[in-house]
């Protein structure tokens, strides 16, 4: 396994902004990537450095077209193709081989068109590396050193229980910059730390860890962040240093040279008792769903945090496909397809309700008959000249069907829809099956949000004029060709799920206060007006970039 592991981290080493020690970071695969960090403020190409770096990213996996560009730093076509230059030129991206020929449009019927102009610019190692850069100020060595007081009291506690884990801190030596006595700043606190498995017979070691991730699957925990060595050595290192950015621990084979934090004189590697082959738990469906209550097979479901093996609450395929969210957690299917099971349940619906009476779907008495529309269509006529058809349905199932109950509403607001809907079927669950909700894990304090120029802009004009649609922002003379009222919608999206501004009007005829300003407005016919929220205003004249 040390031969494999050194092999695959000579081969996937990135050179590009990789300052850390010789070693191979613990649990993972490669050396471990130095972060480079930049000042995202200062000028860069004609643009603020925090521009260009977003601008790389988006083109991190797919590369950039002109159209990205467009949207990224709003210039022109040939603003877009001069600064594509300039980026090329400082080593960051790559231009495609056809650049100089002329591109005719076969839908528009014009030459050079940005929208269907598919030549790719694609990332240089270089344009990589910073489009993964960071703004992160340095840390100063008496904070490096509360931070490896910290490690070293977990390393302790791991000690104290190494079944809890499986693995136990033998050793703790610092290197790279932190073992250097003069360094003050500190970008990175490198550790070379080594850890041992708690028994020392392989397969058992390894049973013992499928129980404990057995264990931490029933209980909701994600599967991807587990390293490849195991769930308590990815277990055990997190209880070292947890995620953080400013320590690093690596692993090393031999002897490190570096002043030593820590070591456990104690041998806690003990000898096992042979144990019979580990079978799996296998998984209980239910014979009724609880959702729509049908007689057929259901997979239990449960809250994050919640044991899945007895949960009481199960659903269907179609009704879990309706469902899911990252609240629940599904054993035993590794992807739902929701899209398909939408669109193949909402058009058998109406031919074969799955009750009777109330509600088509879940069966729930409190629904109402009235006319819906096949397709995705959301206007009201049905699309394609189909009529509208009677369904009868509560006020949970549309929005787990993906329909709007407001004619000439936008699909931004049908998701929002759609997610108060998944919250009401989630409180109902747990309502049926007589069990408690898990309490939801206090969210931490809301960072100021990052306001770009636009952003400014945007709650300048919308204080200006009181209260302003994504329709209005789009007609203005200041918008762009190229954008089109959603691409305003998700700039007020971000302000208002800041809490920047406030909704005015929802579709009606009716005013509302206009947030702590007392001011009233009314917005154009068929839109959403908001208005800018007394403490987002004052935050906005404040915020920096």
């Amino acid at each position: 396994m040390a031969g494999l592991i050194a092999e695959m981290a000579a081969r996937y080493a990135r050179e590009d902004g990789d300052r850390g020690p010789a070693l191979m970071p613990l649990g993972g695969v490669g050396r471990q990537e130095g972060e480079r960090v930049v000042d995202l403020d200062a000028p860069l190409l004609g643009h603020a450095t925090r521009e260009i770096r977003d601008l790389l990213k988006r083109g991190d996996s797919f590369g950039l077209h002109i159209r990205d560009v467009k949207r990224a730093v709003h210039l022109d076509r040939g603003g877009c193709l001069a600064l594509l230059a300039a980026t090329v030129d400082a080593g960051y991206l790559t231009a495609p081989e056809d650049l100089n020929e002329v591109q005719h449009c076969s839908n528009c019927r014009t030459d050079d068109c940005e929208y269907h102009d598919y030549r790719t610019w694609t990332l240089t190692p270089a344009g990589r590396s910073l489009a993964h850069a960071s703004g992160r100020k340095p840390s100063t060595r008496k904070n490096a050193d509360a931070l490896v007081a910290k490690v070293v009291k977990a390393a302790r506690a791991v000690n104290a229980d190494p079944d809890a884990t499986l693995w136990w801190v033998k050793e703790i030596r610092a290197v790279g910059p932190y073992a250097e006595p003069g360094q003050e700043s500190l970008l990175h606190v490198d550790l070379a730390v080594d850890l041992r498995p708690r028994l020392d017979d392989p397969a058992e070691q390894r049973k013992a860890e499928q129980r404990l991730r057995d264990a931490a699957r029933d209980r909701g925990e994600r599967t991807r962040v587990w390293d490849m060595v195991g769930y308590g050595h990815w277990r055990t290192r997190l209880a070292l240093a947890g995620r953080s950015k400013v320590v690093r621990m690596f692993h090393h084979a031999g002897e490190v040279e570096g002043r030593l934090l820590f070591r456990e004189e104690r041998d806690l590697t003990v000898s096992p008792v042979a144990t019979v082959p580990y079978p799996r738990p296998a998984e209980v469906p239910l014979n009724n769903c609880s959702w729509c209550g049908r007689q057929v097979q259901a997979a239990r479901v449960a809250q994050r945090g919640a044991p899945l093996a007895s949960s009481p609450i199960g659903l269907c395929e179609r009704c879990l496909s309706l469902g899911w969210t990252d609240d629940l957690q599904y054993q035993g299917s590794l992807e739902v397809w929701s899209w398909r099971a939408v669109r193949e349940l909402r058009a058998a619906l109406p031919e074969e309700p799955f009750h009777s009476s109330g509600c088509a779907l879940c069966g729930r008495t409190d629904a109402v008959e009235r006319p819906w529309w096949p397709g995705d269509d959301r206007d009201g006529s049905g699309g394609g000249g189909h009529e509208p058809i009677l369904l009868r349905l509560c006020g949970v199932c549309p929005g787990l069907l993906q329909l709007v109950d407001t004619s000439g509403r936008e699909g931004w607001w049908c998701a929002r829809h759609e997610l108060a809907c998944l919250a009401g079927m989630h409180a109902l669950l747990h309502r049926r099956a007589g069990v408690e909700e898990v309490a939801a894990d206090a969210k931490k304090a809301r960072k100021r949000p990052r306001l770009t120029a636009v952003h400014r802009d945007v709650l300048a004009r919308v204080d200006e004029h009181g209260a302003l649609s994504a329709r209005d922002l789009d007609r203005a003379p200041f918008s762009q060709n190229h954008q089109d009222y959603r691409w305003w919608q998700v700039r007020l999206a971000h302000l208002f799920d800041h809490r920047l501004i406030a909704m005015v009007r929802d579709g009606d005829e009716e005013a509302r206060e206009l947030g702590a300003q007392d001011q009233r407005a009314r917005a154009g016919p068929g839109g959403t007006a908001w208005c800018a929220a007394h403490a987002g205003t004052d935050l906005g004249r404040r915020a920096g970039p």
